[in-house]
């Protein structure tokens, strides 16, 4: 394939493809028309540019940072999440990373297409930066709740005195009013959202929110049955784990995958599953798999689970792992299932080329078993890039990768962070209106000392 680049300045109108394969990079270079010719084409691009239908797979920038404050990395965005209901898809981001952790604000962008065409927005009244009194946030989520007809995005905040769990509302994804106070203590982490939307459920209609407290030592959960208006007291779910994801089953039943790690580099220790049948209240703890991953410096890449359930009730749980590799020293992404939480089966290996991490795993909500996962993977030479592929019998069998970066990322590229250089500790899939939505981040080389690095998005057709 070929690496066709826009030229680096806002004058530049037009790229165009040859008869082969190309790799069109279009983002960060002002307004452009793409065409893309015969073959199947790659093509990074801005939300405003012009592409052509003879592109096949478009990822567009999301992510826009207007901030100025000194203690940020401008501009970059990393760590997104999305969810999906009906035609519409809510993604979530952080904006203006800051080295010594999280970020200048909140950003959202909103599809009601299916990922063809996106909004974007910020959140406001949680930093200095967007009108609120928190130093800076990071960690967000997003999930619906369709009993309230409400998103909800939870955010974690840090100022000088600690840290909070905030969430935000929205009717329509689009518009969000002042933040809940959800939680506060001197050291929260790693918070996450769901909604039960199984009209079968006894908890119809209640909302999760998952979370750590590091001074205590443990997991807690936290519920809301109006819509995030008001949440219940914290309940202790279990000793302190990293990487907390919720699902709920069909019958209500609720599951929290996370990592149990032995060391504070993350690279070994376990996966764990916490279980609760009576919405939250009380909690069983399970195995899902022992955990072994490689280095994968100068990237920061814990391997955090990324889990989601589909309409039958199975549960995927997806991670990066080095145990399928000969002496351990690059990952594959690896997949666990269960239908009950409690028992799950051997991780089987989903990633056979160059060291996979990241995962963002998504479950096609109207079809059981049809899957499909984005991860970044790194070349030999440390270049970083972005890959997708799709499985239509529960993880057993997946298609060949799928690139989705026009232009594979060099290390200087992408903001320092604590633990190496970051594109976020998750990536995201969603499907909606007939499409598979992946949601992760890109860069291009920094221009006048300004990084360039984003949140996109992709709508590809999902199997048939």
């Amino acid at each position: 394939m070929f690496l066709l680049l826009a030229a680096s300045t806002a004058a530049a109108a037009a790229i165009h493809g040859t008869k082969r394969p190309d790799l069109l990079q279009a983002a960060f270079n002002g307004r452009q028309k793409i065409g893309c010719g015969a073959g199947i084409d790659v093509v990074s691009a801005d939300a405003a540019d012009t592409v052509g239908a003879d592109c096949e797979i478009v990822s567009r920038r999301l992510s826009v940072d207007p901030y100025a404050n000194k203690d940020s990395q401008h501009e970059t965005a990393v760590e997104p999440d999305d969810f999906a209901y009906g035609n519409t898809v809510v993604t979530v981001f952080q904006i203006g990373r800051r080295e010594a952790g999280a970020a200048a604000n909140i950003g959202t962008a909103v599809s009601n297409d299916g990922g063809r065409t996106w909004q974007r927005g910020y959140l406001s009244g949680l930093t200095t930066n967007a009108g609120g009194p928190e130093d800076a946030v990071s960690d967000p989520s997003v999930a619906y709740d369709a009993v309230h007809g409400v998103w909800l995005v939870a955010t974690l905040t840090i100022h000088s005195g600690g840290s909070h769990v905030f969430v935000s509302r929205s009717s329509d994804g689009e518009h969000w009013g002042a933040p809940v106070d959800v939680a506060d203590g001197p050291v929260l982490d790693k918070d996450w959202i769901a909604c039960d939307n199984n009209a079968a459920s006894a908890f119809h209609g209640r909302c999760y929110a998952e979370y750590t407290d590091d001074e205590k030592n443990i997991t807690v959960s936290q519920s809301t049955d109006d819509g995030g208006a008001t949440w219940s007291a914290p309940v202790k779910a279990g000793t302190v784990l990293v990487g907390t994801q919720p699902v709920v089953q069909p019958n209500g039943t609720l599951v929290v995958v996370a990592g149990d790690y032995r060391g504070e580099d993350g690279l070994d220790g376990s996966i764990i599953a916490l279980r609760s049948t009576d919405g939250g209240a009380t909690w069983q703890r399970f195995t899902v798999s022992d955990l072994q991953s490689a280095n994968n410096d100068p990237m920061r890449a814990i391997a955090l689970p990324s889990v989601d359930v589909d309409s039958n009730g199975t549960i995927y749980a997806a991670w990066h792992d080095c145990r399928f590799r000969p002496s351990c020293t690059t990952n594959d992404i690896v997949l666990s299932t269960s239908t009950d939480g409690t028992t799950w089966t051997p991780p089987l290996r989903v990633t056979h080329g160059p060291s996979s991490f990241i995962p963002g795993l998504g479950a096609d909500p109207s079809r059981p078993g049809h899957l499909g996962l984005a991860y970044a993977v790194f070349e030999p030479t440390k270049r970083l890039g972005i890959e997708f592929t799709q499985s239509r019998d529960g993880g057993h069998t997946w298609t060949s990768p799928q690139r989705l970066d026009a232009q594979r990322m060099q290390m200087t590229w992408l903001p320092r962070a604590e633990g190496g250089r970051m594109v976020g500790d998750y990536f995201s899939v969603s499907y909606a209106a007939g499409r598979v939505v992946p949601v992760f981040a890109l860069a291009a080389a920094p221009l006048r000392g300004r990084f360039r690095e984003g949140v996109f998005a992709a709508s590809l057709k999902p199997l048939g």
